[in-house]
């Protein structure tokens, strides 16, 4: 396939934005990016507007269709440029979310300075993602690489407040309430999940993944790609269904879903446990 770009291949954001939300594949591609999946009942949904008319490139929804993302993409220039990545924090304004997606060919150091700079002095979580696209003979192909992703919750500087009830709990104050809750289960606790890395040496890491507002939770072992293996997804599964949770695979994890956190908590412990006996294994 020969390397192409957002102006050659859809001749500008509007085109390209659709293409993603009407596109199935492209759509699981972005998905997947964002440790996200279609059959957990996520969708995409594109040109949504504003109070005052501005239009949102794509809004990403739970099954609940509760809106968990905000998607900003660059125009046909490709580099992220000041303009758009500051005009996604009024949509995430406007649309009462704090976690957003920023989609680029790429972007200077200045402009990802300015990116983290919102992850750490502001409520908000902006992922920064890479495009790259592919000429093929029926449509474009475009694959999503991460570029930055959200502050660990150690480095924000500035958080959101709430009171603490179930029904305005956001995602990372369930992260935070897991930490706080299990001190020393996690190594790991940034502002959308916790997790114990590099579990008996594997390089493999165990998370906890709250869904929307926490009524339910994604448990994986992340492996980012180098466990997507046969023998991975059939030793996962087995013990998956051992201790009575549902195996369900993307390429670079393997999770379970739990309608609880003491659920949650267990099916965690049972794969940690899996790594640690070689149960589970690549």
């Amino acid at each position: 396939m020969k390397r192409s770009d957002i102006k050659q291949a859809f001749g500008g954001e509007v085109a390209f934005t659709k293409f993603i939300a009407n596109d199935p594949e492209t759509s699981q591609r972005l998905l997947n990016a964002l440790d996200l999946s279609y059959e957990d009942g996520y969708s995409v949904t594109p040109e949504e507007h504003t109070t005052h008319s501005k239009r949102v490139d794509l809004v990403i929804r739970d099954s609940e269709q509760e809106i968990v993302l905000v998607v900003e993409s660059q125009d046909a220039s490709g580099w992220l440029d000041s303009v758009h990545a500051s005009k996604i924090t009024y949509y995430m304004y406007d649309k009462k979310c704090d976690d957003g997606v920023l989609i680029c060919e790429d972007a200077d150091e200045r402009i990802k300075g300015f990116v983290k700079w919102l992850n750490e002095n502001t409520p908000l979580r902006i992922t920064l993602v890479s495009v790259v696209i592919f000429e093929n003979t029926t449509k474009p192909h475009c694959e999503f690489i991460p570029l930055i992703r959200p502050s660990d919750l150690e480095d924000k500087k500035v958080r959101r407040v709430t009171a603490n009830t179930d029904a305005n709990q956001s995602k990372s104050e369930w992260v935070q309430q897991l930490a706080t809750d299990n001190p020393g289960l996690f190594t790991n606790v940034t502002s959308r999940y916790a997790s114990a890395n590099n579990i008996a040496g594997t390089g493999l890491n165990v998370g906890i993944h709250p869904y929307s507002s926490g009524t339910d939770f994604f448990v994986e072992i992340w492996h980012a790609g180098k466990a997507d293996t046969a023998n991975f997804r059939s030793t996962f599964a087995d013990v998956a269904k051992q201790n009575g949770f549902e195996a369900k695979f993307q390429a670079r994890r393997g999770y379970v879903k739990c309608s609880s956190i003491a659920e949650a908590l267990t099916a965690f412990k049972v794969l940690v446990e899996g790594l640690q006996t070689s149960s589970i294994a690549a």
